[in-house]
């Protein structure tokens, strides 16, 4: 029996330094040049900005959707987009933040709504792992306990297809549009903002219209926020936390779970600084997805941003 325990741990040591080594030390060749690159060029302003500053959290509705310059000539404050993807979870576009932020600095919010629906959308999924061993390494010291224990079966997968030379492509691009093919780090402006679509014509969308999901709100997530908004005052900082936009032909069927988020949020007192409703825009207004506006959208919805960070920043 000791002889078949020494046996095994010795296979299960093995193994484990082959998962880190082809982790470490082979490349995600569908990663070059990937648009996840602007994370660290986002960092990069993030760290170079002095406060106060505006810092915008979320994922690709604040990518796609945000005219930070104009927000910054508007405001006269620094602004930096940090919104990259919503597979990266809301947990560490949360904690790769907070050692940057500062007394007087506002950060805004905006989380996807399928944040608040399940945990592999809190703690992150597969396109968390590339960034972590094939992007941007730094970034581990971001992940919790919990977060790692979650990520250990997506971070095996992921270095067995890197060990098999059928590295995942975990865009979930279509290659077959001339958007996806050119989506790369240089899409992204200085500011952060993703700007490339702007000169390409609307997309294909996969729409959910007529998708009805759970009304339940993740009490991980909300307990995630208000831990947020406390380390925040406690920083002499301040929290805005606004909807992302979303398409109106899809907008039913979340219509109770976007209503249950409002009320959860405001009863513990980090309500949505606008409603939901006003970011509902028409599906004329998005280019790829039911999260991603086209510059006309950008448009609108930075002119809204506009007139509610000038209120905030009036108080």
């Amino acid at each position: 029996m000791k002889k078949l325990i020494v046996h095994s741990l010795f296979f299960i040591s093995i193994m484990v330094v082959i998962i880190l080594l082809s982790l470490f030390l082979i490349p995600n060749k569908k990663l070059i040049d990937n648009s996840l690159y602007a994370n660290i060029d986002k960092h990069h302003r993030l760290d170079s900005l002095a406060s106060p500053k505006i810092v915008f959290v979320g994922g690709s509705n604040l990518g796609f959707g945000l005219d930070s310059k104009r927000l910054e000539d508007s405001l006269h404050l620094p602004v930096v987009n940090m919104g990259l993807h919503a597979g990266l979870g809301l947990k560490f576009m949360i904690n790769e933040v907070k050692p940057s932020i500062r007394k007087g600095d506002i950060v805004v919010l905006s989380p996807e709504y399928h944040h608040f629906l399940n945990n592999s959308l809190l703690d992150g999924e597969k396109i968390l792992v590339a960034l972590l061993f094939d992007v941007n390494k730094k970034d581990l010291k971001y992940i919790t306990f919990s977060q790692a224990l979650h990520l250990i079966p997506l971070t095996v997968e992921y270095s067995v297809s890197k060990l098999m030379r059928k590295e995942l492509d975990v865009m979930d691009e279509d290659v077959n549009n001339e958007f996806d093919k050119n989506y790369k780090r240089n899409s992204f402006n200085k500011y952060g903002d993703e700007v490339m679509h702007w000169n390409y014509p609307n997309q294909v969308i996969h729409q959910m219209a007529g998708t009805t999901v759970s009304e339940d709100v993740s009490s991980s997530t909300l307990c995630l926020i208000s831990d947020f908004d406390q380390y925040l005052r406690v920083n002499g900082a301040k929290l805005i936390i606004i909807p992302p936009a979303f398409m109106a032909s899809s907008y039913l069927g979340y219509e109770k779970l976007i209503k249950n988020i409002t009320i959860k949020l405001k009863e513990q007192k980090t309500p949505f600084e606008i409603k939901p409703q006003s970011f509902v825009f028409p599906d004329s207004l998005y280019f790829n997805t039911v999260y991603h506006l086209n510059k006309q959208g950008v448009k609108q919805r930075t002119d809204s941003i506009v007139k509610l960070m000038k209120r905030e920043i009036s108080k």
